[in-house]
């Protein structure tokens, strides 16, 4: 029989999954980027000799025996070959002189917070205990909710009963509820240096729960490096990658079927079905007209409070020193370097010295991240517009950020140099994303309960949505995941198995 073709819109984390496991149920398949390489926004490059790492911190699914683990293993992300770099540490968190550390080890954890706050030892013990409960909480990637059956749901029992434990805990609250519940403000910036103070109350301990199960590994040679491994699977499979393929719209000549796609070159690209792994914004809007928008996902655009996004302002520097004196991540206070209402008053501050491969020999990079609300996208918009300007603002941010790093890591005074900076411009740029943000909505306690949108396209049956967007806050996981429940929903269509 002739196989029938999937034409996948965006060649991401999403997209090149969706790819390899359309490739392995028998569909001809090709990918189209816009960009001149894949990986989306898990990405990185050079600047002067150096490794700029845009995305991953460390990557939930590296350890074995899950089923996320087996799509990281069957796209080729992990696996043979691939060494897991495991750090002992989530982050540190600073302010006023005293820090603490969220270490693998959980309870080493929890004896510094009693060490460091002993009137909140009845919170501290209570958080803990639901950290503790997270580790054991599995990602579901299995088959899409929908396809559930009793068996499965089985399979899961313990997994979700864990679950369902810490969310009912945490019902109706955010992460701001969760830092109320603390006296000590350096926990209270423990809590929300990771977490937004909008997302809802579980996501620190399931985040830091994450990380404490040993399954928060970073693959060697960071995001470029794995997306590049995902197209070199895809590509063994018999799939085509087609970058500087921008995508201008999805072809619909009549009765709820598309025909393909069409190029911003003007070439036609015929296919059976087609995957949109790109920004959802993007796709309706820009593929699809917006009157064919879930409505799931029209009420995250238009309640902004409900579903907030968030910017980033970030900078590389190269170190002329080897020591690593950062060691890791570390959560700064710069209140004092606040210029608008839009800037966060933490930074992150990230030594990329387990990978001495990003650095010349005896050198190192560092990066600084400086969390943006989501107005900040309007300003970086407007102020594009004026190259010289938008240009010499990101150097004053840049060296505002590199004086508070030399004068908080002494050792590196008078030997750091900005090498890269980039902004919500960025993002919006190259990925088209929405707000320049480069995850997905925030679902927080003024969500409605039916929160996620739909991965179907109503009135066009052979389109199907993937990527993060459909999995909000979004992320590498959700990516991956809903790029695989991507074709098993198109096996439903066909009335196929969908194993694969």
């Amino acid at each position: 029989m002739e196989k029938k073709k999937i034409v996948i819109v965006g060649g991401g984390i999403s997209g090149l999954t969706a790819g390899v496991y359309a490739l392995k149920a028998g569909f001809e398949t090709e990918i189209y980027e816009k960009n001149s390489i894949v990986g989306g926004e898990c990405t990185g490059w050079d600047r002067d000799g150096y490794h700029i790492d845009n995305c991953i911190h460390w990557m939930i699914g590296t350890s074995s025996g899950t089923a996320l683990n087996k799509i990281w293993q069957e796209v080729g992300a992990v696996g043979e070959g691939v060494e897991i770099i495991q750090a002992d540490k989530m982050y540190t968190s600073e302010l006023n002189g005293e820090k603490i550390t969220l270490w693998k080890d959980i309870e080493r954890t929890r004896q510094e917070l009693l060490a460091l706050s002993p009137r909140d030892k009845k919170e501290i013990n209570r958080l803990m205990e639901y950290v503790e409960l997270a580790t054991h909480v599995e990602v579901p990637a299995e088959k899409p909710n929908e396809m559930w059956t009793a068996v499965d749901l089985i399979k899961m029992s313990g997994s979700v009963r864990k679950a369902v434990k810490l969310f009912k805990e945490f019902a109706g609250t955010d992460t701001q509820d969760l830092m109320d519940r603390f006296h000590h403000p350096l926990i209270k910036c423990m809590i929300s240096d990771f977490c937004t103070r909008e997302s809802l109350g579980y996501s620190f301990p399931m985040a830091y729960g994450n990380f404490a199960s040993g399954d928060g590994g970073i693959p060697r040679g960071g995001s470029r490096a794995m997306a590049l491994r995902m197209q070199k699977r895809f590509e063994s499979l018999g799939g085509k990658v087609f970058t500087n393929a921008d995508v201008a719209k999805i072809i619909l000549p009549s009765g709820g079927i598309a025909n393909g796609i069409k190029l911003t070159n003007g070439m036609r690209i015929n296919g059976d079905y087609i995957i949109c792994a790109c920004d959802t914004d993007y796709t309706y809007g820009h593929l699809l007209k917006r009157t064919y928008m879930d409505p799931a996902l029209k009420e995250m655009y238009d309640n902004r409070k409900a579903y907030p996004v968030y910017g980033m302002f970030q900078a590389a520097y190269a170190v002329d020193c080897d020591a690593d004196v950062i060691g890791g991540d570390v959560m700064l206070d710069c209140r004092d370097l606040k210029f608008a209402d839009w800037v966060n008053d933490r930074m992150s501050v990230k030594s990329y010295a387990y990978e001495p491969g990003f650095a010349p020999p005896g050198k190192q990079i560092v990066q600084v991240l400086l969390g943006l609300k989501e107005e900040a996208f309007d300003y970086w918009m407007e102020l594009y517009k004026d190259q010289p300007a938008y240009v010499d603002k990101k150097k004053e941010i840049a060296g505002l950020l590199q004086q508070k790093i030399e004068e908080r890591f002494t050792e590196y005074r008078g030997k750091m140099r900005i090498l890269d900076t980039w902004t919500p411009v960025t993002y919006h740029r190259y990925c088209n994303a929405y707000k320049g943000y480069n995850q997905s909505f925030t679902i927080t306690k003024y969500s409605t309960k039916n929160s996620y949108p739909s991965p179907l396209v109503k009135d066009i049956d052979n389109v199907v949505l993937a990527g993060q967007w459909l999995n909000p806050p979004g992320g590498l996981p959700g990516a991956a995941v809903q790029g695989k429940f991507a074709v098993q929903r198109i096996l439903r269509k066909e009335n196929r198995d969908i194993k694969i």
